[in-house]
């Protein structure tokens, strides 16, 4: 509804203008008004000479006062005066309206319809009272527009035509919202919005809807590409990365999306700049919050974790987090990683994983030089389980076993021979004589149909705690018989169990390559740690997961892991050079030599027209050892697993502890647990391991065994360790009370 005031300057012929300001909610309705009381409509637009030269005012007060018409229809609407004066600035804007207020017009009647100076308006009203009759100023002054001067080639499409003619003219048909122009005029002083788009990279600022990155986060080709892919998608960023495939979860091809320089790697990490609340890995949230240069991106998520300390509160959340996206980073860029992370010796192992061949051998590097860290059974699980106590059940030389090759273990990480070791191994090396032989062993073993034979080149009995754990975590049962070998502990007098099989079979030379052939690709000589061990490990578990295959298909009801003989470590670091004369040549790099009648029998036994040694010297005559070596009589040499795995029963053990709350340690006789056992294969075989050492069980009932340990004098917090047969089928966690505390408990229990 037009206000009164204007209708009444419409209906007298006074000569001057009127200042009609309205909002933007107004303009079009107003305009339609007055047009349909027969005002014509003049537009501003049109007084500028040029397509991007303001226009010239006098011309459109000239046009006004010759205006040839008769006196009735001399009725005018201006319109794009106040948009034009809020573009030129408030001090423009009130010049320019002062001296329109007083300006003749000869006889037309001009309405002046202004958006966006209402403010300026009513300051000249108030300035001068006189021509108050002449102002009206729409209470409804909101505001729904900004400008955007584009500056770049071609407008990247947003502008139709330059000049800031055109934007005059959108502004006079009352467009709102974001409009653009592309003017060299200066609009520095301007009271509308005004953004400006230079490059690409302000393009994309204006236009994309959540983009603040920063300009130093591209170059300008990255940002020219950008800017007109998004083009294609309207200037919609998550339609684009959508198309692209980018998602806050795709951790299985960070790798292949991040790591690299073309343009789609560039996009990732746009990607990711922009998407840092989203992102689910705390790491690579981590990562992308401190990175600011693209190129930095593959070098900052490798190394970012090493400033972190491990003893910071969200270490182990950043340090999970990494391994899983770093899982499949090649070597090369590995290796980049473990030469920075060397800058701090004592926390460079708690940033290392397992994910690699080179971050494994750089563990049992570190762990050699400076000892064990109890973080090391998630740093590096498989190595953990092998340096597990293994306990031995295969007759009366049990514990006598279980203690040598704990103490074997933990001398072969650790890379020295302790002090009295060789000699304590001299004294053990007859033990071997107890055990049963292969065949035996292997007979043990029941039906040989339905089975496969894997023979692992060299495999002792050190890898047992390992193989044993892994078995169980694949649902594998296993079956572990322990044997010895032939001596002199080589492959060629040991190898008559695998030629003689009649099934299907296989021979891993791969762990006897890895410790004494050059195609394992060590030497001593270059390398005196003992990260061998890591490529060991990681042929037993191709093995194990063969295994779990066959059976899993079922493809064979058995599989066995059978050996030839062991090797041993200690021998090569306790006496790499040549120890003792003989009257023949030392074979197997000294270990044994042919028979000789003036052998010593406190160092040697002779065997199968061999000579062979029970310490860790060698006969002169053969070349050094690699990294591990055979032929000798030492245990590691001589005592060699079999090794039947199953597909486990799937009915799912409960274990449970009878009356955990009433196991009490009496001083004489120790403790006695009662335990409730679902299902057993082997009732005679079931016992608990607490510490490493084996309890034995009775078995009262077909589901009830009952463990006397008669040895555990002192209360306190236990875990135990189940098995049936070989097979760990749980743990169990035990608390023992001493029996002076229990009666003051109950003492106390009764207040």
């Amino acid at each position: 509804m037009l206000d009164e005031s204007v209708k009444s300057y419409l209906s007298t012929a006074k000569g001057l203008p009127f200042f009609y300001a309205v909002g933007d909610s107004e303009y079009k309705s107003t305009l339609d008004e007055l047009k349909q009381v027969g005002v014509s409509v003049i537009r501003i637009s049109e007084f500028c000479k040029k397509p991007d030269k303001f226009p010239n005012l006098d011309d459109l007060v000239d046009s006004f006062r010759t205006a040839d018409v008769d006196y009735k229809s001399n009725k005018y609407v201006l319109v794009g005066l106040g948009e034009f004066l809020a573009l030129r600035g408030e001090s423009v804007a009130l010049n320019i309206l002062r001296d329109l207020k007083g300006k003749t017009l000869g006889t037309a009647r001009v309405i002046l319809l202004l958006r966006f100076v209402g403010t300026q308006v009513k300051a000249i009203a108030e300035e001068d009272i006189r021509i108050k009759s002449r102002v009206y100023v729409s209470s409804k002054s909101g505001e729904n527009i900004s400008i955007v001067n584009v500056k770049i080639d071609q407008g990247v499409g947003l502008v139709k035509e330059d000049g800031i003619q055109s934007l005059l003219r959108s502004l006079e048909e009352g467009k709102t919202g974001k409009l653009f122009v592309k003017t060299n005029l200066q609009l520095n002083e301007s009271m509308l919005s005004i953004e400006s788009i230079e490059d690409s990279y302000s393009a994309i600022k204006v236009l994309s809807q959540g983009f603040n990155l920063l300009k130093s986060f591209g170059e300008e080709e990255q940002w020219r590409r950008f800017l007109g892919d998004l083009r294609k998608y309207n200037y919609s960023l998550s339609k684009f990365f959508e198309n692209y495939g980018f998602y806050s979860d795709s951790e299985m091809d960070f790798i292949e999306k991040a790591f690299g320089y073309e343009y789609k790697n560039w996009l990732y990490f746009i990607y990711l700049k922009l998407n840092v609340d989203k992102l689910s890995n705390p790491y690579l949230r981590y990562v992308i919050e401190r990175v600011d240069n693209f190129k930095d991106l593959k070098t900052q998520t490798l190394n970012a974790i090493i400033s972190v300390k491990h003893t910071e509160k969200n270490f182990k959340v950043l340090y999970i987090a990494r391994k899983k996206l770093v899982r499949q980073v090649p070597e090369a860029d590995i290796a980049v990683f473990i030469q920075h992370n060397e800058i701090y010796p004592d926390e460079s192992i708690y940033k290392l994983t397992d994910n690699t061949l080179l971050e494994r051998q750089t563990i049992i590097r570190w762990v050699s030089e400076h000892g064990i860290v109890k973080e090391i059974e998630h740093i590096y699980p498989a190595l953990f389980l092998y340096l597990q106590k293994y306990s031995f059940v295969c007759g009366k030389n049990s514990d006598k076993l279980t203690e040598y090759f704990e103490r074997y273990k933990k001398q072969k990480i650790a890379n020295r021979v302790e002090d009295g070791f060789e000699e304590y191994a001299t004294e053990c090396s007859s033990l071997y004589a107890g055990l049963d032989t292969r065949a035996n062993a292997l007979m043990k073993l029941g039906d040989k149909k339905a089975t496969y034979l894997y023979w692992i080149d060299a495999l002792g009995v050190e890898y047992l705690s390992y193989i044993q754990e892994r078995a169980k975590q694949k649902g594998l049962s296993i079956q572990i018989e322990i044997a010895r070998s032939i001596l002199p502990t080589i492959t060629g007098i040991n190898r008559g169990f695998f030629d003689e099989w009649s099934g299907d079979k296989y021979k891993e030379p791969r762990l006897d390559d890895i410790k004494h052939h050059d195609v394992g690709g060590f030497d001593y000589r270059k390398c005196k740690l003992p990260i061998h061990l890591a490529n060991e490990l990681d042929v037993i578990e191709d093995a194990l997961n063969r295994a779990a295959t066959e059976l899993a298909f079922h493809n064979y009801k058995k599989f066995i892991i059978a050996s030839d003989h062991g090797a041993s470590r200690l021998a090569v670091l306790g006496q790499h050079a040549e120890k003792y004369e003989t009257d023949t040549k030392g074979e197997y790099s000294g270990r044994c030599c042919k028979y000789f009648d003036e052998y010593d029998p406190q160092k040697s036994v002779a065997e199968n027209d061999y000579v062979i040694l029970k310490d860790y010297g060698r006969y002169k005559g053969s070349r050094e050892a690699n990294v591990e070596v055979h032929g000798g009589c030492t245990l590691e040499e001589t005592v060699i697993p079999i090794i039947a795995l199953s597909l486990k029963n799937q009915t799912e053990v409960q274990i449970v502890v009878l009356t955990p709350d009433e196991l009490t340690i009496d001083r004489k006789n120790g403790v006695t647990v009662s335990v409730y056992i679902s299902y057993v294969e082997l009732p005679k075989s079931v016992r608990m391991e607490i510490n490493g050492k084996p309890y034995s069980a009775v078995q009262t009932d077909k589901t009830h065994f009952k463990f006397i340990l008669g040895d555990i004098k002192r209360s306190g917090d236990y875990e135990a360790s189940i098995f049936d047969g070989s097979n760990l089928i749980g743990r169990v966690k035990l608390h023992f009370k001493g029996a002076a505390g229990s009666t003051k408990s109950d003492f106390d229990d009764l207040f």
